[in-house]
Formats: structure tokens, sequence, C-alpha cells
């Protein structure tokens, strides 16, 4: 069963284009494409973890997985050293929840910096977009 989901993981790194982008650090945007991708590989390792482990990774032990899985790598950002933008794994305290954010740092006296899209997911599997208010809608 494992390496079903493992397969499938492998698969939708493939499809979402994920695995054949370079690596991208401190380069100043990632296209808001590549930054969904980066979510759809984390549900989705979300969901490998918690098979094998019954319960969701924090984001320290979802790095670590990402790493033993040779997954990080592949990925169009840093996880480990993901600036310009900032990554938060959230996890319930029984570790049966998980909510994800991938957004740019904002500078409170710089606006243009709160208009760049971020992208947030849950363990309800669905990927939001938005950018802070009185910024224009995110494009598709």
């Amino acid at each position: 069963m494992k390496r079903d989901y493992l397969a499938l993981f492998c698969g939708l790194l493939v499809v979402t284009g994920v695995a054949i982008s370079p690596q991208v650090n401190g380069q100043s945007e990632i296209p808001t494409e590549k930054l969904v991708g980066v979510l759809r590989t984390l549900n989705t390792a979300e969901v490998v973890y918690h098979t094998g482990t019954g319960r969701f990774a924090s984001r320290e032990e979802m790095v670590t997985f990402l790493r033993t899985q040779g997954i990080l790598s592949q990925l169009p950002i840093d996880l480990e050293n993901p600036r310009p933008y900032e990554l938060a794994v959230t996890t319930s305290p029984d570790g049966m929840h998980y909510q994800i954010t991938l957004k740019r740092t904002s500078d409170m006296n710089d606006k243009s910096t709160w208009c760049k899209t971020a992208v947030f997911s849950d363990d309800a599997g669905v990927i939001f977009l938005g950018t802070g208010l009185g910024c224009e809608q995110p494009t598709r």
C-alpha cells in the first residue's frame, strides 16, 4: 500500500512539472503555477506521511520526509531556506489536521510586497490562492 502511494506521489511530481523545474533560491518571483505545484506535492506528501505514521507531519518532519524520499531537491523552491518565501505547516495537537501556507515575505512599509500571490491548503486538500486586501485579484 505504501508503495502505491509513493508511486502516486512521484507521478504527481511529474504531472505538475515540479520534478523538472530548476532549483530556485533567492530569485525574485516564482510563478503561481509552480507555487500551486509545491502545495500539491506537500498535500500528497502529507497523505503519504499520514498513511505511514497515523498523523500528519509538522514543517520539520515534512522537510525531513521529502529529503529522505529524494523529492526535496526536485522542488522549484528550497523548503529548508525558502527566502524570499515563507513556509508554514501547522498541525493540530493530535496530528489529525494540518494547514500549509506558502507566501512571499511582506514588508509593512512596502505595499507592493503585500500583493504577491500566496497559496494555502489544509487536510481537505483544496488549494487556495490569495493576496492582501486592496490588491488586484490573482489571475489564472
